[in-house]
């Protein structure tokens, strides 16, 4: 591989990076990790998820919140609430793939 193409490798494994701290950094919560799994495929309201975590509804909407700032999560209102779901339908394979994913043990 010449320099130039491995200082292009370089840059372009930095940009990918960059792009997926603040997603990685969201789902590094076990909260919104569990939120961004339940939303795999499907719809939620804030109470719904309440029902789901055990969480207050001021926590899950905080949780929400982080999710929505790093592109992970969408809203739209139904009646008085909000519907959420994943922001694409790439993270409803990603949360999949977590989900069937086992840490492995010595």
């Amino acid at each position: 591989m010449s320099e130039v193409e491995r200082s292009s490798q370089i840059e372009e494994c930095r940009r990918i990076a960059a792009s997926w701290t603040p997603v990685l950094h969201a789902l590094a919560n076990e909260e919104r990790l569990l939120i961004a799994l339940w939303l795999a495929g499907s719809e939620c309201t804030v109470r719904e998820l309440e029902q789901v975590t055990g969480l207050r509804q001021s926590l899950v909407s905080y949780h929400l919140q982080a999710l929505r700032k790093a592109g992970l999560v969408s809203a739209s209102p139904v009646g008085r609430s909000n519907q959420y779901r994943l922001a694409h339908a790439k993270l409803d394979q990603l949360a999949t793939l977590i989900g069937n994913l086992e840490p492995e043990t010595d």
